[in-house]
């Protein structure tokens, strides 16, 4: 029975690290489309750094959804009902952190003066870690 046991923890824990694992990957290209969205509006076309972030964050969650659902979770809705709660819980948990990844950025660009992409980093650090822990315990629970 302990024997049992142990082969399950050592599978569940398999599992869980490469699930983090994949996170991390799609974390990082979600990242890339960020801030290269970001980059292209804030540096290249002179947008004010309070819109680029919008748009650069909207591109990323759009992306992040169809990647971690894919990739990360490997999400399979078997009715469209269940798609469209697991979109809309998706969408809802990214505005969250959208909003604190739009907040931050703005308050440390405009109030402590802290440089753009400082800002976008230091913000995007806290978001990461919201975003897996809404996506874990509330989006893909079920998978």
């Amino acid at each position: 029975m302990i024997k049992r046991i142990n082969k399950l923890k050592t599978i569940v824990s398999k599992e869980l690290y490469h699930k983090l694992f994949r996170y991390i990957l799609v974390g990082g290209c979600t990242t890339f489309v960020s801030f290269g969205v970001y980059w292209l509006l804030y540096d290249l076309f002179k947008i004010n750094p309070t819109i680029s972030n919008t748009i650069s964050v909207f591109c990323a969650v759009i992306f992040a959804y169809i990647t971690n659902k894919i990739f990360v979770f490997k999400s399979k809705c078997t009715t469209l009902q269940e798609l469209i709660m697991e979109i809309f819980s998706f969408f809802s948990s990214r505005m969250i952190t959208m909003l604190v990844e739009i907040g931050g950025v703005f308050f440390l660009f405009t109030y402590l003066k802290v440089g753009p992409m400082a800002s976008k980093i230091i913000v995007n650090g806290i978001v990461l870690i919201l975003n897996y822990l809404l996506s874990q315990f509330i989006v893909f629970r079920n998978t």
